[in-house]
């Protein structure tokens, strides 16, 4: 094998490597204070209450609550299919959760920032513990992705 063939093949190696890890469908990174909600276009502040769509492409779509998730993925329903959603762990904010896995609180006591009080925990143990100390009502994530706001 000539030395030419060689680095030929670690160029389409390093290209390939590449190319798999851009359309990671990770949770991104969201930068309090200046990244935007995707729908309601408020600035996302709150670590505790942010969630995110991460397409089949890897685009990352930041919200600032629960519930403009929520709204948004069923408005776009069609451009979403294969995307992950993520929400926010209340108790360890920036401990991301995929939604379907997620157990919900909305909350009586607690605000988020557009209102609803929704809150994620990674258990249904986690929160209902909550709820012993905080009053509100356990939901899943099909009772959750119908709220309208």
């Amino acid at each position: 094998m000539t030395y030419l063939t060689k680095i030929i093949k670690i160029i389409a190696a390093l290209g390939f490597l590449i190319l798999a890890t851009a359309c990671s469908q990770e949770p991104a990174v969201i930068h309090y204070g200046s990244d935007e909600c995707a729908h309601c276009k408020m600035m996302i502040t709150d670590e505790q209450f942010a969630s995110q769509i991460v397409t089949d492409k890897g685009k990352a779509l930041k919200f600032d609550a629960i519930e403009c998730m929520a709204v948004y993925q069923r408005e776009n329903a069609d451009e979403l299919q294969g995307a992950i959603r993520y929400v926010s762990d209340y108790n360890q904010p920036g401990n991301w959760l995929k939604a379907k896995e997620a157990q919900f609180v909305k909350s009586e006591v607690v605000n988020s920032p557009m209102g609803e009080s929704l809150l994620a925990f990674p258990s249904y143990e986690e929160a209902k513990k909550h709820i012993t100390e905080r009053p509100g009502q356990l939901l899943g994530w099909s009772e959750v992705s119908q709220i309208e706001m």
